[in-house]
């Protein structure tokens, strides 16, 4: 009963964005599945990321639809808001977990960026899954969805190696269990590889892009590379952006009590796979999109909570934290960010926008979800004049049905 509220603001929320038409990357990767439901198979598709999330969409269009795709959000976000409840739940106390997943609920990145299923999205609710599971000892159960995080999007493997440290340091058995992910990032390599593709690339900013992904990731490890522009931005992104620096101060005060709580092995899953992430994945020279932080998000959120019900004037703070995020979801109003951040305006909203975010870097709470819903609204009735960090794909109109704006505007 207790997850009926998280599960029903999120629901609210979601339901009236159900049936957007993608833009962005949301865009380039409902185009990849077109293409694989259209028989499609070129290797080429295999330069982006693992399949796990296209063959969901797949599945969705063939049985449902080409309109159909927002459900898939819908559902793999209640998904998630139910994991991280009994993470919080195993690791806490009930309370906690019941507000924390409130929180995630009303996370504007969780929704923007879940209404078109981004990769890093599916990514965030396979590992909350996942996690679930491995808290609750059901190791078959986190293998097969650390996997299905792990062939969503390759980043996944830091939280699995964590996994993998304390259950050696532990000397758990289920060793198949927790190499199973492993493995299946290596079978997908060696595919990647026999057809002449590799690791994911394409925007490597870094000096040594021309050996690869994996190469920069252990260079900037060893040379602490990972201390550059790109990190600062992903940095900032997590710990201050739009409000974050609220969670992260409640945050800041959990750290002094969590010596004291009893369930160690996930508190030390989570500062392994906090500490990979921040170096490994957000250090990497790349756009430094808003969407790139979702997968320590909830834990943020998570502390946030246990700290401010540690000290005394719990409900004061428990309604600053709710405050901060319902004006984070609502608009882009943060003093702090505002300091800090450049802004751009689209149609009548204004959004926080640096020169390494991209396009993409809109993509962070409902305003970029209301400009999308008018941008559909647009195309759907033939009005083209389209602003280009929303811009249309007439592939993607002609497979929705859509003849009215043939032609195509960057």
């Amino acid at each position: 009963m207790s997850l009926f509220l998280p599960i029903f603001l999120f629901s609210i929320i979601f339901a009236p964005y159900l049936f957007l038409i993608p833009g962005g990357d949301g865009n380039g990767q409902f185009k990849l599945a077109y293409y694989l439901i259209n028989g499609n198979y070129s290797p080429q598709l295999l330069v982006f990321h693992p399949p796990f999330k296209l063959f969901l969409f797949d599945t969705f269009l063939l049985l449902f639809g080409p309109w159909s795709t927002g459900f898939v959000g819908l559902l793999l976000g209640i998904a998630g808001i139910i994991a991280f409840y009994y993470i919080g739940k195993e690791l806490f106390n009930q309370k906690i977990a019941l507000l924390s997943a409130c929180l995630l609920a009303i996370s504007g990145l969780y929704l923007s960026v879940g209404t078109f299923s981004i990769d890093d999205f599916v990514m965030t609710v396979m590992i909350l899954v996942a996690f679930a599971f491995y808290l609750k000892s059901k190791y078959i159960f986190y293998a097969v969805f650390s996997t299905c995080a792990i062939l969503t999007k390759e980043t996944a493997i830091f939280f699995v190696i964590s996994v993998f440290i304390v259950a050696v340091i532990n000397k758990r058995k289920h060793f198949i269990e927790f190499l199973a992910p492993i493995a299946a990032l290596l079978l997908w390599t060696i595919i990647l590889y026999a057809n002449g593709q590799h690791l994911w690339n394409e925007y490597n900013f870094s000096p040594t892009k021309s050996q690869g992904s994996i190469y920069t990731m252990l260079h900037n490890l060893i040379t602490f590379g990972f201390f550059n522009e790109y990190a600062y931005e992903n940095w900032l992104h997590l710990f201050v952006f739009n409000y974050n620096w609220i969670y992260t101060i409640f945050a800041s005060i959990a750290l002094f009590f969590l010596p004291k709580n009893k369930n160690k092995d996930g508190l030390i899953i989570i500062a392994l796979f906090s500490l990979l992430f921040l170096t490994m994945v957000l250090g990497f020279q790349t756009w430094t999109i808003n969407r790139y932080t979702l997968p320590l998000l909830p834990f943020l959120y998570l502390f946030a909570i246990y700290g401010a019900t540690k000290i005394r004037y719990t409900t004061v703070w428990l309604t600053i934290i709710f405050l901060a995020a319902f004006l984070s979801l609502a608009g882009s109003t943060d003093p702090v960010s505002h300091a800090i951040w450049p802004k751009v305006q689209i149609f009548n909203q204004e959004f926080f926008l640096s020169r390494n975010d991209g396009g993409d870097g809109i993509t962070y709470n409902l305003q970029y979800l209301d400009v999308m819903q008018r941008r559909t609204s647009m195309l759907t009735h033939g009005q083209c004049n389209i602003p280009y960090l929303l811009s249309y794909d007439k592939e993607t109109l002609k497979f929705l049905g859509i003849h009215t704006c043939s032609t195509y505007q960057q």
